[in-house]
């Protein structure tokens, strides 16, 4: 197997440094602490037994491993820091740091505590059972991959997590049985960041990652947690979702929609990512888009990615759809001096050019509907910039 590497900087200087997942903190968490319970038991003598463990090892005790070596679903290893192990009796725990690289992911810099419990040994085969701790998520809706009632960790961390434990027993030709568990003493404060809560995970962060590896700027967690959210949605048998450019947009909507929570889903600058997948479900039969002027106006021009690296809000495009609509050439001309679309919009809604917003609407859409498929409707609400509903379609 090839490696990595242990920083997974970049080879020049202008690429931006990758990161490396909740899910491999989680497994070079458990493979450092297992490495340092499993040498335990072999110099105590353990393997005559599960008793054997209990042989001097009492005592509570640190090592100096610096890193280790994770096994990615690639096949390929990777090695990562550990800034702690430490343990006693028949427990040990590694402390992981979360590097994200130039990715902007809230738990960057997070310490994931990893323990590791010996419930037996001369078994069959290693044996892992993973459990979530201190500020790991638990699932209480149906719709995501895993389980109501299970801990927020992923099938590819799970796998990764006991792949790594099963590694280390090897390499102290042991076949023991343990028991994992994860921990984030920061995962509760971090979760009110992420989309956990609107997911029905609750109590903390969720452990993630499909390759183990966090690719900059790739914003996949984000599309990923929209995903989820459409699933949530369908499986709590909704026909409908509400897909908001913003926070202030969806909470105005909130308030005059009469849907449940996991009808909302938070899209950002993505809505052409959301509007794709929506239109794949079967299960759904309406699909409502609510956002801001700005967002509005960009949508409207037909840039349903709105990252603003890759659109930004056209004056021109706005005063053309204003003199499409009849607005006054005095108008026009202001809405083409202006600063800020924010400021386009008091222009026309101070001038009551409702009819531009609903121009807008309609635009957006017009856009909304090549995404979909079958017979979902699409419905539109423009919100003011004081919470308002401005107009729909």
């Amino acid at each position: 197997m090839g490696s990595l590497g242990v920083s997974l900087s970049a080879t020049k200087k202008k690429r931006l440094r990758r990161g490396f997942t909740t899910g491999t903190c989680a497994a070079a968490g458990a493979k450092a602490a297992a490495q340092a319970l499993f040498a335990l038991i072999g110099g105590a003598g353990g393997a005559g037994g599960a008793g054997g463990a209990g042989g001097g090892a009492g005592a509570a005790f640190k090592t100096g491993v610096k890193d280790v070596p994770v096994t990615l679903p690639s096949g390929a290893v990777l090695r990562i820091k550990v800034k702690e192990v430490r343990g006693s009796g028949k427990r040990a725990s590694a402390t992981v740091v979360k590097d994200a690289g130039d990715d902007p992911d809230v738990t960057h810099g997070a310490e994931f505590i990893t323990e590791v419990e010996l419930k037996g040994l001369n078994k069959k085969r290693t044996g892992v059972s993973v459990k979530g701790g201190k500020g790991v998520g638990v699932v209480s809706r149906p719709g995501l991959k895993v389980p109501v009632g299970s801990p927020a960790i992923n099938p590819v961390p799970l796998a990764m997590i006991r792949t790594a434990v099963r590694e280390a027993a090897l390499d102290a030709k042991l076949t023991p049985s343990v028991v994992v568990r994860v921990n984030v003493p920061r995962g509760e404060e971090l979760a009110r960041k992420t989309m956990n809560p609107r997911l029905g995970i609750l109590g903390g962060i969720s452990i993630l990652g499909t390759t183990g590896i966090v690719e900059p700027l790739s914003l996949s967690a984000y599309t990923h947690s929209i995903s989820c959210g459409i699933d949530v949605a369908l499986a709590g048998g909704l026909k409908e979702v509400v897909l908001s450019t913003g926070r202030s947009s969806e909470r105005a909507v909130e308030a005059h929609l009469e849907l449940p929570p996991p009808a909302f889903i938070l899209t950002g600058d993505h809505m052409g990512f959301a509007l794709e997948d929506a239109g794949k479900r079967e299960g759904l039969r309406r699909v409502t888009i609510a956002g801001q002027f700005g967002k509005f106006s960009k949508l409207a021009a037909g840039h349903f990615e709105t990252h603003f690296t890759k659109s930004s809000v056209e004056l021109g495009f706005i005063a053309e759809v204003c003199r499409k609509e009849g607005v006054g050439k005095k108008t026009v001309k202001r809405v083409l001096e202006a600063n800020t679309a924010r400021e386009v919009f008091f222009i026309l809604k101070d001038e009551k050019k409702e009819r531009v917003f609903k121009a807008l609407c309609r635009m957006v859409g017009a856009g909304a509907r090549g995404f979909l498929k079958g017979d979902k409707t699409v419905r539109c609400v423009l919100v003011g910039y004081d919470n308002d509903m401005v107009c729909g379609c």
